[in-house]
């Protein structure tokens, strides 16, 4: 047998003998009756009567005597039994002999346990025990630890940099816990990246995690952006968390590449006046005709190249135009062809459908492929009849098919070229209040950066409230400078609304913290270029109580060109983005 001193258990001894063992007179003398009694039963530490429910398996029992004990006395009489069998457990004492700790080696799930000590003489001075002794217990159900992953970092350069991924438990497992890793994505294991382990993964136990790493690989491919996708597949003696991980790989840029490829059909018939390719140079070039382009017409391979680019020099940063009918696109995007650093005409050597892959070549060597070379893209996610494929932030996106037909220009189409788009947008509208009181905290506005902008100060937000007009500029950004596809966030109260948005908050670039996000849910907000208003969320001159564009105790989001709600007070009653009904999409 062993002895220990646990401090919590004399305290709750002393507490109980004076409470008890004292009376208030002027001699204070102590009562003592001679009798042995059990002043109170502790489970982990919990005080209880004579029965509980739900204790952990891991448990013990702790008896707390008004004096000190005959330990051999006890350790004879007391039982601790579930149904006819005995529990094998250990027993400890105090230092001084009057608390008892019961210790079993194991106990099962959803089982009831007894501990009873008879009548008898146990008291190291002759005292004794009454009256018999029992006390019930109930084991609580099995649930399993919950496994899940996370990753140091959001995303990685092509380079060679590491993220470490850690699998975690939420507690200790009864048995080691096993795991198949699952790698998925647009990024290829191997090829875009490699991984220091094994594809399942052991956490012994006792222990609560686990950790390998990722590592990018250069393979000097301009791919654009990569996804990896990262999840749990069958895992034993624990649960699976069903949200899995993503890891970005942000491609290193060569000195030029794909931005747009334009299959534009405006009047329906499909002739060649809005074919043409949009390529950036992201360094100085001194000789462009280094490079050249070719079009692998449906799917039958590549055809090689078909276009030698001009010996002119070109400037970091630089868009250039390669167009088909140079003059009639030129009408078609107005204004906006004036974003094009370089126009050139190409003629028959632009002759792409929506259904065929794009080829950039530096010399004979093709350096970055749109669609696949020997796949017909019709049906085909990068398929582009009618419209565009434009790389935004690194990734591929679609206007949506025939989406220029009926159109005259760019800008009344159905999708506007991206690069005639504002460099700034409006993408979401926040109002939230998860505790119902219409407070502060979760007001924001959420802006998406479309193309690079040197100085953000440009910029302005204005909050039109309860519909009675706008209200002009209220906050102007500061002047910073931006990058394509950043996302910021303009908070009331920025501590607050990063604790609700959690690990999501990393998403945004940057969090700026402003009073004049003052809006309720029924506001309009004016996002101004200097002093035009360029883009409005909601109806300056109505009172959103009601409206379709309502967002009270909830948020707007713009996703395309199309805005949608969470709901009216979706967020009530939560205490994350992430467990209220409606996540903010930029979280999901």
């Amino acid at each position: 047998m062993k002895t220990y001193k646990n401090p919590i258990l004399h305290i709750a001894f002393f507490m109980v003998f004076l409470f008890i063992g004292c009376n208030d007179d002027d001699e204070g003398t102590i009562l003592d009756d001679g009798s042995l009694r059990v002043l109170t039963t502790n489970i982990t530490e919990t005080n209880f009567g004579t029965s509980v429910e739900n204790v952990p398996v891991n448990t013990s029992v702790d008896l707390i005597f008004s004096h000190s004990l005959n330990t051999e006395a006890i350790v004879s009489a007391l039982e601790f039994t579930s149904g006819s069998a005995n529990v094998d457990y250990e027993i400890e004492f105090s230092n001084t002999d009057s608390n008892v700790s019961l210790i079993p080696s194991e106990l099962d799930y959803e089982t009831s346990y007894t501990v009873t000590l008879p009548e008898g003489t146990y008291g190291v001075e002759g005292e004794s025990l009454e009256t018999p002794f029992a006390i019930n217990f109930t084991t609580a159900a099995f649930v399993p630890p919950t496994l899940s992953l996370s990753s140091d970092v959001s995303e990685l350069q092509e380079d060679g940099e590491t993220a470490t991924i850690t699998a975690t438990l939420n507690k200790v497992a009864n048995d080691d816990v096993t795991a198949a890793i699952i790698f998925d994505g647009s990024a290829t294991k191997d090829v875009d990246y490699t991984f220091s382990g094994e594809e399942t993964i052991t956490i012994p136990q006792g222990s609560l995690s686990v950790s390998f790493e990722i590592t990018t690989v250069l393979d000097g491919e301009n791919e654009g952006n990569e996804l990896i996708d990262i999840s749990l597949g069958e895992v034993t003696n624990a649960s699976s968390s069903s949200e899995g991980i993503t890891v970005a790989i942000i491609e290193q840029l060569p000195a030029l590449s794909l931005k747009g490829i334009m299959a534009l059909t405006w009047d329906g018939s499909g002739t060649n006046d809005g074919k043409a390719i949009h390529l950036v140079a992201n360094q100085d070039i001194a000789d462009l005709s280094l490079y050249g382009l070719g079009t692998a017409n449906n799917g039958g391979g590549t055809d090689g190249n078909e276009f030698t680019l001009p010996a002119i020099s070109v400037a970091a940063g630089d868009d250039i135009l390669v167009a088909r009918e140079m003059a009639l696109l030129s009408t078609y995007l107005g204004g906006c062809a004036g974003e094009f650093e370089h126009v050139l005409q190409a003629e028959s050597a632009i002759n792409q459908n929506g259904d065929d892959a794009i080829e950039l070549f530096q010399g004979d060597t093709v350096i970055e492929t749109y669609g696949d070379a020997n796949v017909d893209g019709t049906g085909e996610a990068w398929e582009y009849s009618g419209t565009w494929a434009y790389k935004f932030d690194g990734f591929w996106t679609t206007g949506g098919l025939d989406c220029s037909v009926g159109s005259t220009t760019s800008a009344d189409s159905n999708c506007p070229y991206p690069i005639c788009n504002e460099a700034l947008s409006l993408k979401g509208v926040l109002a939230l209040s998860w505790d119902g009181s219409g407070t502060n905290g979760g007001k924001a506005v959420h802006l998406k950066v479309n193309k690079k902008i040197p100085d953000l100060s440009i910029y302005s937000i204005g909050v039109a409230n309860n519909g009675g007009g706008t209200d002009g500029i209220e906050y102007t950004l500061p002047a910073i400078a931006v990058e394509e596809g950043d996302d910021i966030l303009l908070a009331r109260e920025q501590a607050t609304i990063a604790a609700y948005f959690g690990g999501c908050i990393d998403s945004f670039e940057h969090i700026i913290e402003t009073e004049s996000m003052n809006q309720n849910g029924d506001d309009a907000i004016e996002l101004f270029n200097g002093t035009t208003v360029v883009e409005t969320f909601g109806d300056v001159d109505v009172d959103g109580t009601g409206a379709a564009w309502e967002y009270s105790g909830s948020w707007a989001y713009k996703e395309g060109a199309t805005w949608m709600t969470g709901g009216v007070d979706c967020a009530a009653g939560s205490t994350t983005t992430q467990e209220s009904a409606c996540t903010y999409p930029a979280c999901n």
